[in-house]
């Protein structure tokens, strides 16, 4: 009986350790989002216009229908 005893104190000090491990983990900041890269995109134009064209056709096929 003493050794099942003695397997329970060492588990629950590894469990205690584990469980302090990932307090600290999970303490920590969360790193922010990186910005996007200027330019990567279409411009602010060639998008309006891309949906304004897409609004315009599909008022268009509303109608005809």
């Amino acid at each position: 009986m003493a050794q099942v005893s003695n397997i329970v104190k060492k588990a629950s000090v590894v469990a205690v350790v584990a469980l302090s491990a990932a307090a600290a983990v999970s303490a920590q900041a969360t790193a922010p989002a990186p910005s996007p890269d200027a330019g990567a995109a279409f411009s602010v134009p060639v998008s309006g216009v891309l949906i304004g064209s897409s609004m315009l056709l599909s008022l268009v096929a509303l109608f005809r229908n």
